[in-house]
């Protein structure tokens, strides 16, 4: 829904920021990672940025670049793993040590983290390690899904992560939806997905 969002830092605290764009102020939830890599306030300011919504709640995430933010989908991806532990993984360790960590089965390093138990540990192992064992760095970790999807696809994807549905279960849906007849409209992509999922 949102790509990214460009304005004039008006707020830096560790976990949150305030971007002015022409007058209107977005509240950002951000990791450590991010705030160590941002300016201070007063600054010209981009970041990639992410729409959760939930029935009582829209909050936007903000990310320093297109890779923090595929981790925090591929986390968001996995039962029992919401936006704020997401961002407490982010902000225990950055998307590049965190991928390592997965890659060579550290749960120790990945227990440490607040909010990371062991059995979340594991299951961070288990789902992430065959999609993060392939990565070098710089690589995107969503690279399999931009190259099965084209633009239509990857939008209704965003939507249906952005509603709460995993990963797995909305490419499932965008798959189904687009057997039976290709779509070329994200609204009307989106409608058959929810139909199917």
């Amino acid at each position: 829904m949102y790509e990214y969002i460009s304005g004039i830092l008006e707020t830096k605290r560790p976990t949150e920021i305030v971007i002015d764009v022409n007058g209107v102020g977005y509240m950002l939830k951000i990791s450590l990672s991010t705030y160590k890599n941002i300016p201070e306030a007063g600054a010209q300011i981009k970041l990639k940025c992410y729409l959760h919504v939930r029935e009582d709640v829209l909050q936007l995430y903000g990310f320093n670049d297109d890779k923090e933010r595929d981790v925090f989908l591929s986390l968001l991806s996995i039962s029992g793993i919401g936006p704020k532990l997401a961002q407490t993984i982010l902000s225990g360790l950055s998307s590049e040590e965190l991928i390592h960590a997965i890659q060579i089965g550290d749960e120790k390093t990945l227990n440490a983290i607040s909010g990371v138990g062991k059995k979340t540990a594991q299951r961070l192992v288990v789902e992430l390690q065959d999609k993060f064992g392939k990565l070098e760095a710089g690589e995107s970790v969503i690279t399999p899904l931009k190259l099965a999807f084209n633009g239509v696809e990857q939008e209704t994807m965003l939507a249906l992560l952005s509603l709460g549905y995993s990963r797995p279960a909305a490419g499932k849906a965008i798959e189904k939806a687009q057997k039976t007849e290709k779509i070329n409209v994200v609204e009307d992509l989106l409608k058959q997905a929810l139909q199917v999922i």
